[in-house]
């Protein structure tokens, strides 16, 4: 029903039921409550400003975030390109350096299989394109100072596939857990050799992590007291005890991988091939998880450097085992940025093709 309607169906009030004039509210007054309730509200800038400001960083993260990324990319290979250089040159070393890639590129994807498997575990089904773009845009984020943008990139794209953010912030920190977890256990492979005799102590970060994989539950625990040190909510969601076996396995995988990279390194420069093997593959799983602790580097430049420096001294000389943490770094960022920027463009939004007329 239209107003007119209203109005015209409505009956008029005699002289006597009209009310005076005198007691109308004024307009004034009615002005005046509105302009003192926004004015309450401008005054003190939160409800007002705070809004606007959320607005304009939620536009502006799309933006930052990329560039972020590309200059952390350039801090971590600013410097190193003379070293590299030098080792491309030389014509025998190809082959070292193109596994030492191919190594590095599989324990990427482990990588991402062990924050897949506990997705899965623990959230709404979510497309293989779509998880792989949330983890790889997250991924690349380590190359900014500070966890918090892989974890602002995966609660926003994880937001938009249909994850709530209970579910994304608790695969984040149990994948960091597991990661650190199984990094710290296999560490220990390198002792005998970097440390000898003195490191039998070093088995109890690889009889912790076998508490974990029998009794999975207790990792859940772990994360509780975790997001209490960090004054964050504990994970609201727990896994099942096999997705937390499978994603345990898989990290460790990954570390293994990684090791090989190293190792394929090591020998390039002379190491004995049997013997750099363990240290090789323990001191990376040592040294990277380590330095992924340390959230004020980007991927825990120059901490990761420094460990490696103690074991590979173990089988090459000062000068070498520099030169090989060097070239390690290069060609781990070589070989993150190639799988994870190609992931990206192999997950591109398909556009949809409009219908012919």
């Amino acid at each position: 029903m239209t107003p007119t309607a209203t109005a015209d169906t409505t009956p008029h009030p005699t002289p006597s039921e009209t009310t005076p004039p005198t007691e109308t509210t004024p307009p004034t007054n009615t002005n005046a409550d509105t302009h003192t309730h926004t004015g309450t509200g401008t005054a003190t800038g939160t409800p007002a400003e705070a809004p606007t400001r959320r607005g304009l960083l939620r536009r502006a993260l799309p933006v930052l975030f990329p560039l972020a990324v590309v200059t952390g990319i350039g801090f971590a290979l600013y410097g190193h390109a003379g070293e590299l250089a030098g080792l491309v040159l030389r014509p025998d070393s190809v082959p070292y350096l193109l596994a030492a890639l191919a190594a590095n590129a599989l324990a990427v994807l482990f990588s991402m299989s062990t924050w897949r498997a506990l997705l899965t575990d623990l959230g709404p089904p979510v497309p293989g394109r779509t998880a792989t773009r949330i983890y790889f845009t997250s991924y690349l984020g380590k190359y900014v100072p500070g966890a918090v943008w892989g974890v602002l990139a995966q609660l926003r794209m994880g937001g938009a596939a249909g994850v709530p953010a209970p579910v994304v912030l608790a695969v984040f920190l149990l994948n960091l857990i597991v990661a650190v977890l199984t990094g710290l256990a296999v560490g220990p492979i390198a002792a005998p050799w970097t440390i000898g005799a003195e490191a039998w102590w070093l088995v109890l970060p690889g009889a912790v992590t076998l508490a974990f994989a029998v009794r999975p539950r207790l990792l859940h625990r772990l994360a509780t007291g975790a997001a209490r040190l960090a004054r964050r909510p504990a994970p609201a969601t727990r896994a099942s005890d096999r997705g937390m076996r499978r994603a345990m396995a898989r990290a460790t995988a990954s570390w293994l991988a990684g090791g090989v990279h190293l190792w394929a390194l090591a020998v390039m420069l002379g190491a004995p091939p049997l013997t750099a093997l363990p240290v090789c593959v323990g001191g990376f799983a040592l040294a990277t998880a380590t330095a992924s602790l340390v959230v004020v580097l980007p991927d825990g430049w120059g901490a990761r450097e420094a460990l490696l420096l103690l074991a590979l001294t173990a089988v090459l000389p000062w000068q070498e085992a520099t030169a090989v943490a060097v070239a390690s770094r290069v060609v781990c960022t070589l070989s993150e940025v190639l799988v994870g920027g190609g992931a990206l463009l192999l997950t591109l939004p398909r556009r949809s093709r409009p219908s012919a007329p």
